[in-house]
């Protein structure tokens, strides 16, 4: 078997064979091998024999050359010699182990991902929603060994072909997630996901309602009513984000102090945030039935879900198109400022992440300008009022 030093500038000049498997032994490690298939494929793996048995060597896989540098291949094949220069079988262990996972169903894994790893992520409600809507349904009977890369591929075109091509985005970016959490715990070697590039192409949008298009959505709103028209009058009026203002709470509302408080949870930088309401806000908050816990709830326990065919009716009713819900933040940052809203201020109304204070006198500044936020918010609401009683300034 041919032999030499596995380093970088050797391996990419390493041949495929024309008809069977290949393997490279490494001069400086005894043991360390590059498997090398005729399609080209190059595989790191590490040879031992168990102790008691001299006849049948064990091939540890280590990864695939590329994703695995040969560094990396070194210090993980140093590892399971030294684990079987203490008496174990590294390989066996490793067989009995994916024995034993192999036998768990995607769901099964696709629970405790959630559990485990994407309930400390911010994202958490919208990645568990996608798993559990456009993942489980096709692949929750299956191990995850099972999934191919053709599968994910068949996936996302069923999302896309329905017509959801920045759905279809979403899914392979939770997807990816959990299978990369799989590898990272020993459950796969390789992503079902490598090489599968986003189904369609996202550009940043700039999308700024006038006041005239405010003023038609602000008034169609009113009319549609409870929830989803209330939702997108509270929108309007605070600048929050949808999911925050989804999930509003009557326990996160001070109405006596004209506050609601964005629980760290539901929070996008994992903060509380405190937001003013305005008089156009508090009233109407104060005017909506209470049927429960949630304030946007049919049943006061479960989330509204309708967004996209309550959006579909709101458009038709208003003529206003091409626009999205996200796009009214833009717009009340945009609005503000032609009011004379100081930036910093209205990036910590908006709860910008980033805001225009940054680098060193970020770290220092640590006042929430509460009062300025308030004064805005109310010169904001005033604006709003007339636009959606007809009243717009000249």
């Amino acid at each position: 078997m041919p032999n030499c030093k596995l380093t970088k500038r050797i391996i990419d000049t390493l041949p495929a064979p024309a008809d069977r498997d290949e393997i490279w032994w490494d001069e400086d490690l005894k043991g360390l091998g590059l498997k090398i298939t005729p399609t080209g494929r190059r595989v790191f793996l590490v040879q031992y024999r168990p102790a008691g048995d001299r006849r049948n060597p064990r091939k540890y896989t280590i990864g695939e050359y590329g994703p695995t540098t040969p560094h990396q291949a070194r210090v993980e094949a140093q590892r399971v010699l030294a684990e079987r220069a203490a008496g174990r079988d590294p390989q066996a262990e490793k067989q009995t182990a994916k024995r034993r996972i192999a036998s768990e169903q995607v769901s099964d894994l696709a629970a405790e991902f959630i559990a485990r790893h994407v309930s400390q992520n911010r994202t958490a409600a919208e990645t568990a929603r996608i798993l559990h809507r456009e993942v489980l349904p096709y692949w929750g009977s299956w191990t995850v060994d099972e999934v191919r890369k053709r599968d994910v591929i068949a996936l996302l075109d069923r999302v896309r072909e329905r017509g959801a091509p920045i759905m279809a985005n979403r899914v392979l970016a939770a997807v990816r997630k959990f299978f990369n959490w799989c590898i990272g715990r020993g459950i796969l070697e390789i992503s079902p996901c490598s090489g599968v590039a986003m189904p369609a192409r996202e550009q940043a949008r700039h999308r700024v309602l006038t006041d005239e298009e405010l003023a038609e959505i602000l008034q169609t709103a009113r009319k549609i009513g409870f929830p989803f028209g209330s939702i997108v009058e509270v929108l309007v009026v605070t600048g929050q984000r949808r999911d925050e203002v989804g999930r509003m709470a009557w326990a996160d509302l001070d109405l006596d102090r004209q506050i609601w408080i964005v629980p760290e949870e539901h929070s996008k930088n994992g903060k509380p945030h405190i937001v003013h309401l305005s008089g156009p806000a508090l009233s109407l908050l104060t005017a909506m039935p209470r049927t429960g816990e949630l304030v946007f709830s049919g049943d006061g326990r479960t989330l509204f879900q309708g967004h996209s065919k309550a959006k579909r009716r709101l458009d038709q009713l208003s003529g206003v198109t091409g626009w999205t819900l996200h796009d009214l933040r833009r717009t009340v940052a945009s609005g503000m400022a032609r009011l004379g809203v100081a930036p910093h201020i209205a990036d910590k109304i908006l709860n910008h992440q980033t805001g225009t204070i940054s680098g060193v006198a970020a770290v220092y500044q640590r006042h929430e300008f509460l009062s300025e936020r308030k004064d805005a918010l109310e010169l904001w609401g005033r604006h709003i009022r007339g636009l959606a009683s007809g009243r717009m300034a000249a």
